[in-house]
């Protein structure tokens, strides 16, 4: 039996056992091995058919079919089919190892996650514990951390010189120095609040180094000092303790200790003050008097009057209080009439004034030392005329006449009497 291959070959020709069969058979002649040969003819078609099949670029051969190859064919059989058996089974031991393997991986990666999941734990379990410890060392185990050091200020109230830190909560005391310029002693106060007078501290006045410190638990705690402020003390002088004498002429106050000079402030009201000056006087001297001959040249009234210690603040003291007032009237006397004439023909009378000194329109006139009246003239002038007619008896003749500048009674006393010229 021929084939057609893909290539097509040529026909080949049947095998002569093959053709001797076919005759056998035609002729009715059939032998015993007939059979045998027939499987094997059909067996040597397979295998034709199957080496035409694994070798389609080569041309196609009819092998002779026999015995021996059948027997080489089996056994290669056999041998595939246990290699394939073979194979399989290494398949299925394999399949099998895997799928343990398998097993085991996912055995093996629970457990692992198990064993992450607790060691996850024991990590935030250590964690919390140190959270824990930690906040415990904040609140119960003492800060060793040194404060800053304060700012310090100074300022005065109700005449106290006041010292003031910022208040500090890890601080057990506010501790304060001060120390005099040129001095080695060095004051301490130590308090329980943030701010402390000095005044008591401040020995005698002059130039003082002061600054401060939080004070802590221990020295490690402490603050440094602060920035050292420089704070000049000053002192106020005592106040004069004036009175006035008993001829009403004077004014006198002890001395004062570190004044320079006084000064006698006076004013018809308190808020136009005017002032003399009053020296110091010599050490050996007690008292301080003013005289009120002073206001002679100030207008007539009543005046109210202050005496104030001045001191030299160099050496770091400062001017006193005032005193307690004191009233003072100023009695102006007026100057006399500069001149005067009598006429006896007209009777007229002549006189001068000073109308800087005599300021007065009331002049009281005596004549003969017994009859005395009181003239008005209209307005001051340095020369004045009055006529004396109507205060004269009829043919009267002056022979005596004095005249004076008459004062309001209070204030301004009247000016001394001065005799007039006859004519």
């Amino acid at each position: 039996m021929v084939e057609k291959s893909n290539k097509n070959i040529g026909k080949k020709e049947m095998p002569e056992s093959i053709k001797k069969l076919f005759e056998q058979k035609q002729n009715g002649v059939a032998k015993q091995d007939t059979k045998v040969e027939a499987n094997t003819f059909v067996e040597e078609i397979d295998t034709l058919k199957k080496d035409k099949f694994d070798n389609k670029n080569q041309e196609s051969e009819v092998l002779p079919v026999n015995i021996e190859h059948k027997e080489e064919q089996k056994k290669s059989k056999k041998q595939k089919k246990e290699k394939s058996n073979k194979e399989e089974k290494l398949k299925k031991d394999k399949n099998v190892k895997e799928k343990k393997i398998q097993e085991d991986d996912s055995n093996k990666n629970k457990k692992f996650s198990k064993k992450t999941k607790v060691t996850i734990l024991s990590i935030l379990l250590a964690i919390a514990c140190c959270a824990f410890v930690i906040t415990l060392t904040i609140f119960l185990v003492p800060k060793t951390n040194k404060m800053d050091p304060p700012v310090l200020q100074i300022y005065s109230l109700s005449n106290q010189t006041i010292l003031h830190v910022e208040e500090n909560e890890d601080a057990i005391l506010y501790e304060f120095y001060i120390q005099k310029k040129g001095e080695t002693n060095i004051a301490y106060i130590s308090s329980n609040t943030n701010e402390v007078s000095i005044k008591s501290k401040l020995s005698t006045p002059g130039e003082y180094y002061i600054w401060a410190r939080y004070g802590g638990k221990n020295s490690k705690e402490t603050s440094n000092d602060s920035i050292k402020l420089t704070f000049y003390y000053y002192e106020y002088l005592d106040i004069p303790s004036v009175y006035v004498s008993s001829d009403q002429q004077t004014l006198t106050w002890l001395k004062v200790v570190n004044a320079k000079e006084y000064r006698v402030y006076y004013g018809m009201q308190d808020e136009n003050l005017n002032y003399f000056t009053v020296a110091q006087p010599a050490s050996t001297t007690t008292n301080v008097v003013f005289e009120f001959s002073q206001f002679n040249n100030l207008n007539a009234g009543n005046y109210t009057l202050y005496v104030q210690a001045i001191a030299d603040e160099s050496n770091f003291y400062k001017n006193s209080e005032l005193s307690k007032p004191i009233l003072y009237a100023n009695k102006t006397k007026l100057a006399d009439v500069v001149s005067a004439t009598f006429n006896n023909e007209n009777n007229m009378l002549s006189f001068k004034i000073d109308t800087l000194k005599t300021i007065t329109n009331f002049y009281e006139i005596v004549i003969n030392d017994n009859e005395t009246f009181i003239c008005k003239i209209d307005s001051i002038l340095e020369n004045n005329i009055f006529d004396l007619t109507p205060y004269l008896k009829k043919g009267e003749t002056v022979s005596n006449l004095k005249i004076k500048a008459l004062g309001d009674g209070d204030y301004i006393t009247d000016s001394e009497y001065i005799l007039a010229g006859i004519l």
